[in-house]
């Protein structure tokens, strides 16, 4: 910047001496400086040519007629702030030199010692380029802070406005997701009132974030049936709630092997595997389906890697897990060709069948200690006897006294169904 400065270098002069005027002039032009000169020697000729002239350097004498170098500075420095002023004279105390530097004088030269202007004069057009490319750079700085800030100002709007959307869209599926929930359980026989029906339910979902993907159904099988399907999806938001739609539609659309827990989760199985194969996707859900016959007095099942039901029996106080060890199949989606099997287990009035996914149990305390599977058969085991809303409430207590106030990580979903009685008594009951 300095050389452009240089190149074409514009000096107004303020000299009343013709002798010293030459003598400033050829000093510079020794000094290999290329430059076009105004002299003046009047305030009025000052003030008109710093305005059109735009000099780049004043070098001023400090002792004119009716004008000096002093004032000449402070008119500079009001006008034209960045133009550097070099102040030369003949004699002037050091106490004056002193303070003309004080009042932004650039340089100071004695006229007996030219051979220093023209170093006093590149140091000073130095000055003058280095502070026009530090105020330059803050410009570009500033320039760019505000290009900046403009940039995450519209993106942070882009985001919220994106995060609205999202949330609006999560909301919607999680309205979506509860829908696809029963609200209504089925009652046995066929149009009994939900107090005198032979299977009594209730059921506590609680996803860990907006959506879940867990999933359960409960589903009328025949005259004297009911079904009760529960699923849980590896991973959690979104891409698992919709495998848990998915799990859904499949799970009616395979309705006609309702009636046989195994042949229904084995034909689930082989849907959902051949649509994960189409899709590159690697997923797996665990699933189990149980059949209650109150005709029959029994309750068959068949589990994909899913956490064991209970069976609570009252008579005599004891918890039952339908899923003994090694008797689950693997999870749903991995093995297109395995077959699941069905168990049958007798059940009496006053029996409570649970069905839960393991977020339930997963539950951690201060020590991080898992609560368990054993721990929670343990609790419902202690409770046998007590009416089932009584028995599961107080279990879930327990299990939030053991975390302290920690959340549950995973979602949570149980399932209760109570055999109130079973079709004999329901006969014998509308006897009498």
């Amino acid at each position: 910047m300095i050389e452009a400065i240089l190149a074409g270098l514009r000096i107004l002069s303020l000299e009343d001496s013709d002798t010293d005027e030459e003598l400033i002039l050829r000093e510079l032009k020794r000094g290999g400086l290329d430059f076009a000169v105004r002299r003046v020697q009047t305030r009025e000729d000052f003030l008109r040519e710093i305005t059109s002239f735009r000099p780049d350097l004043i070098l001023a004498d400090y002792k004119l007629p009716t004008f000096d170098g002093g004032e000449a500075l402070a008119l500079s420095k009001a006008c034209s702030p960045e133009v550097p002023v070099i102040i030369i004279s003949g004699a002037v105390g050091e106490e004056t030199a002193v303070e003309l530097l004080k009042n932004g004088a650039t340089d100071f030269v004695l006229k007996d010692r030219l051979t220093r202007l023209v170093p006093a004069v590149r140091r000073a057009l130095r000055e003058v380029a280095e502070h026009r490319a530090l105020s330059q750079a803050e410009a570009d700085l500033r320039s760019l802070n505000e290009a900046l800030e403009q940039r995450v100002s519209d993106r942070t709007r882009e985001l919220r406005e994106k995060n609205l959307r999202m949330e609006e869209d999560l909301s919607m599926a999680k309205e979506l997701q509860l829908a696809l929930l029963p609200h209504r359980f089925p009652t046995l026989p066929q149009g009994a009132l939900q107090a005198s029906s032979a299977v009594k339910f209730s059921s506590i979902f609680h996803p860990a974030s907006s959506v879940s993907g867990d999933f359960f159904n409960v589903v009328r099988v025949s005259e004297s049936a009911v079904g009760v399907f529960i699923c849980d999806v590896m991973g959690h938001g979104v891409r698992a709630a919709l495998v848990t739609a998915m799990m859904r539609a499949l799970e009616e659309q395979l309705g006609d092997l309702a009636a046989d827990p195994g042949a229904l989760l084995t034909a689930i199985n082989q849907s959902l595997c051949g649509i994960l194969r189409q899709s590159g996707i690697t997923l797996f859900t665990t699933a189990c389906y149980i059949v209650a016959d109150i005709g029959k007095s029994c309750i068959t099942v068949a589990n994909a890697a899913h956490p064991s039901p209970l069976l609570v029996r009252n008579h005599p106080r004891e918890v039952v897990q339908l899923t003994p060890e090694h008797t689950a199949g693997p999870a749903l989606g991995l093995f297109e060709e395995e077959v699941y099997r069905t168990y049958a287990f007798p059940v009496a009035a006053d029996d409570l069948i649970l069905l839960f996914t393991d977020g339930l149990f997963e539950v951690e305390n201060a020590l991080n200690e898992s609560y368990g599977e054993g721990r929670l058969r343990n609790a419902f085991e202690l409770r046998a006897g007590q009416p089932p809303g009584q028995l599961v409430n107080s279990v879930i207590a327990e299990i939030e006294l053991f975390a302290a106030g920690h959340v549950f990580p995973d979602d949570v979903c149980l399932v209760s169904m109570e055999i109130a009685h079973l079709q004999g008594s329901e006969i014998q009951l509308a006897a009498t």
